[in-house]
């Protein structure tokens, strides 16, 4: 059960980017180490950064169920929209043809998100609000060695997740 309001689940929404940015810097400090360290050393940091990213992992969660839940009240322009729906419309057919490697179940996600935003008849800003409601089971899905989704969305998506930002702090502002 969910007991945030608006103006509170924007606290906690920023609140979550902080420690979310904490973690991948973290993340990032061990992944800098990992490349001087002597080799015999190398398997503790991978099994650090990997406790790292579960212990991020309901974070990430929370800041993407969040997010879901406001996604009717956030504003997009159509061109914003439409540029951001055509980049990952084209970086889901790239993934499908060029990344076998990842999980089926991402692999299903990534398809469904890819027909809702090929739906007739819809404004950008209206498919997008629908991908950002698809995304949370995405996110839920953790594969600790396979798939770091929020690593994937920042190199796969990254308008998207700029797009995200700026609409929500503009929210903020409001």
């Amino acid at each position: 059960m969910k007991f945030w309001s608006l103006g509170m689940s924007s606290d906690r929404l920023s609140h979550l980017e902080n420690i979310l940015t904490r973690y991948r810097q973290q993340v990032s400090g061990k992944e800098l180490t990992l490349t001087t360290t002597p080799y015999e050393d190398k398997e503790r940091i991978k099994l650090q950064i990997a406790d790292i990213k579960k212990e991020m992992q309901p974070y990430e969660q929370q800041y993407w169920e969040i997010l879901s839940e406001q996604s009717g009240s956030i504003e997009f322009s159509e061109p914003e929209a439409q540029f951001v729906v055509a980049e990952i419309v084209n970086q889901v057919h790239k993934i499908e043809i060029s990344s076998p490697s990842y999980p089926d179940e991402a692999l299903i996600i990534l398809r469904e998100i890819r027909d809702k935003l090929n739906q007739p008849d819809k404004s950008a800003a209206a498919k997008l609000k629908g991908v950002i409601s698809l995304i949370p089971p995405f996110v839920g899905i953790y594969y600790e060695a396979e798939l770091d989704t929020e690593n994937f969305l920042r190199n796969h998506f990254p308008n998207f997740i700029s797009l995200i930002n700026r609409a929500m702090k503009k929210k903020q502002i409001l």
